[in-house]
């Protein structure tokens, strides 16, 4: 019985880290002042593509903080167990937001695998945690 408490305490701690991931990630997409070299390439020179590109990738930045924040709090805030409620709310969240990111950032040639970390660590934080949550 410990064992299995140990087990949905430490998948609440990987799905608050999980959510403090993406928010930093997030806050990098939303404060960086320039373009990575991938992404001015892709541009060619054209500075209104640029711009257009960098926008979107603030907003982005800001989604993924939002997605980030509210994963983190939900599951510090609903207390433990975590209920399957909270559980599936994390996973609705997290799932689209940063499998869409790793999507578009595998066509673009940047480091995909980050945002396929998050979902990783979201899915076991929520793996970790299921078990607790049927009691």
């Amino acid at each position: 019985m410990r064992r299995r408490w140990q087990l949905a305490e430490i998948g609440a701690v990987i799905l608050e880290t999980a959510g403090v991931f993406i928010a930093v990630g997030g806050l990098y997409d939303l404060l960086m002042p320039h373009l990575p070299p991938n992404l001015t390439a892709i541009c060619a020179g054209n500075v209104l593509v640029e711009r257009l590109v960098r926008e979107l990738l603030r907003a982005l930045g800001g989604a993924l903080v939002a997605v980030g924040t509210t994963t983190s709090v939900l599951v510090a805030m609903c207390g433990r167990p975590l209920s399957h409620f909270v559980l599936i709310l994390t996973l609705v969240l997290v799932l689209p937001a940063e499998g869409v990111n790793a999507l578009g950032m595998y066509r673009v040639k940047s480091p995909y695998q980050i945002p396929l970390a998050f979902v990783a660590l979201a899915l076991i934080g929520v793996l970790l945690s299921w078990p607790r949550a049927l009691r």
